[in-house]
């Protein structure tokens, strides 16, 4: 999740260090996200989302507002490994949010604490502890990361731009059927992601 072309915050499917998918292409693969503005009211509705070329958009909210989005992509088995189906979360930061302490929205969820520097993972509700994560900075360098007893990482974010928190793969066994499709894990992968303005 980032600014996009026009400024208001968009998603976009792609390593971080590398291009983005488009459409025509796996781009349309990625089922449409599904995103909802921070603090989730009870009659919240879905943001209005729709596919560009090279990204989603989220109703054309900005980089001021938190929000959070998932999505899902098709049932995937390869190298004779169990079916497994990706779901994707992704929270937005606004400028100086990291001094206020949030909540899970997600199943897999990366929240800040309050304390810059400082976010807690967060799985089913409950904090993961000793889980991998990674640092990516706006120079493309990844700082490999893990989450202590209480599911708290910390790290240093200091440069100018996009800085992206990742838990990437974490599976659980959770048999199922997806476009009547059946797979044995359920991989998650979370996103928490925030810009640091230029001075």
């Amino acid at each position: 999740m980032e600014p996009g072309p026009e400024g208001a915050l968009v998603v976009r499917f792609g390593e971080l260090d590398g291009d983005v998918e488009k459409s025509p292409g796996h781009l349309d693969s990625l089922g449409k996200p599904v995103g909802v503005i921070l603090p989730v009211a009870e009659n919240a509705k879905p943001l209005e989302s729709v596919k560009k070329p090279d990204h989603y958009t989220l109703g054309g909210t900005k980089p001021d507002q938190a929000l959070v989005a998932e999505a899902v992509f098709p049932v995937m088995s390869f190298g004779g490994k169990p079916a497994r189906r990706p779901i994707f979360y992704s929270r937005w930061l606004p400028a100086g949010g990291d001094k206020v302490a949030g909540q899970p929205a997600l199943t897999l969820d990366i929240v800040p604490t309050g304390n810059p520097g400082e976010a807690k993972v967060f799985f089913r509700g409950k904090p993961l502890p000793e889980t991998k994560a990674r640092l990516n900075a706006p120079n493309g360098s990844h700082t490999p990361l893990k989450t202590d007893a209480e599911g708290v990482l910390k790290f240093t974010c200091d440069e100018p731009g996009r800085w992206v928190l990742t838990v990437p793969g974490y599976n659980e066994e959770l048999p199922g059927f997806a476009d009547g499709i059946a797979y044995a894990v359920a991989s998650h992968n979370a996103a928490l992601s925030w810009v640091i303005p230029k001075p």
